[in-house]
């Protein structure tokens, strides 16, 4: 009997031992933790994008984000692993921002311009990611219009542009500098930009007013009877985040990366691989440091 109580103290004492041991044991996380754990440092940070954006951003048939905004967030990621893990989101249009000012989401990538009225709720990118060449879009066989003094003062029609849209601002800019010969300027809801183009070709509208690169994408699908004129102007293009500290370390953070990728040449090779053009290398593009563009 005595023999039995030895041995089943034996087996408790043993157990108790191993409970202890597997009580001090590190715990794996997916980095959401406040652990000591080095994963647990990792930020999760979720970047949001629209649909259809291609070559801008998209998941391809292995479901993996790419496109140009796609690698430059490889790039970044790589520099930056130690402190940020990315997940890749992306939604309508008209949803990224709702999403991006109720914190659902912390960075929105795209081909977006800055907007006195935008920067109020959202942080943004000081590095450019980008440089877009607004063009003027008109009918292939339209040799009436070469430049935006030709829509003004006449009965040309300028396609509509979103309100929220920096283009509409730009057309807003013109109007003030010529007071007596402005454009006619339609202001509207999101639009699809196909939808905007066909309204040129199909006379409903003269000329729309649209960046080079998403001109050719939509253009290499729908082969409408259109061509490009006269440069509108050479903007930067920067990434927006949701409004708080923790987002603002971010953007300090990711900007010190795109800084980098600039004056390498990677958002030079990038443009070329995904536009077949570098606009870092168009004349003056080395003097366009300054997103908000429209400071005076």
């Amino acid at each position: 009997m005595n023999r039995k109580r030895n041995i089943l103290a034996t087996i408790l004492t043993t157990a108790l031992i191993f409970t202890i041991l597997a009580g001090c044991a590190p715990t794996k996380n997916s980095g959401d933790s406040k652990s000591g754990d080095k994963k647990s440092e990792i930020r999760t940070v979720k970047v949001v994008a629209k649909t259809a954006a291609q070559p801008y951003q998209f998941f391809d048939d292995k479901n993996k984000f790419t496109g140009y905004n796609g690698e430059i967030l490889k790039e970044i990621s790589k520099k930056l692993k130690n402190k940020y893990r990315f997940e890749y989101y992306t939604v309508d249009p008209d949803a990224v921002f709702v999403g991006l000012q109720t914190g659902k989401y912390d960075v929105a990538v795209g081909n977006y311009y800055t907007s006195e009225e935008r920067n109020k709720t959202f942080e943004h990118s000081n590095n450019l990611t980008f440089l877009s060449d607004l063009r003027l879009i008109v009918r292939k066989n339209d040799n009436s219009i070469k430049s935006l003094d030709d829509i003004a003062g006449s009965n040309k029609k300028l396609a509509q542009i979103d309100v929220a849209d920096p283009r509409y601002n730009i057309i807003e800019d013109y109007n003030k500098k010529h007071p007596n010969k402005k454009i006619a300027l339609k202001g509207t809801g999101f639009e699809n930009t196909a939808d905007v183009l066909k309204s040129v070709a199909n006379g409903q509208n003269d000329a729309a007013i649209y960046p080079l690169d998403g001109y050719d994408a939509v253009q290499k699908e729908a082969k409408l009877p259109l061509k490009t004129v006269q440069t509108v102007g050479i903007y930067p293009v920067a990434y927006y985040y949701h409004k708080s500290d923790e987002d603002k370390q971010l953007r300090d953070d990711i900007d010190n990366v795109l800084a980098d990728l600039r004056k390498d040449g990677t958002l030079s090779k990038l443009s070329k691989k995904w536009f077949n053009r570098d606009p870092f290398s168009l004349q003056g593009a080395d003097e366009i440091t300054n997103v908000d563009f429209w400071k005076k």
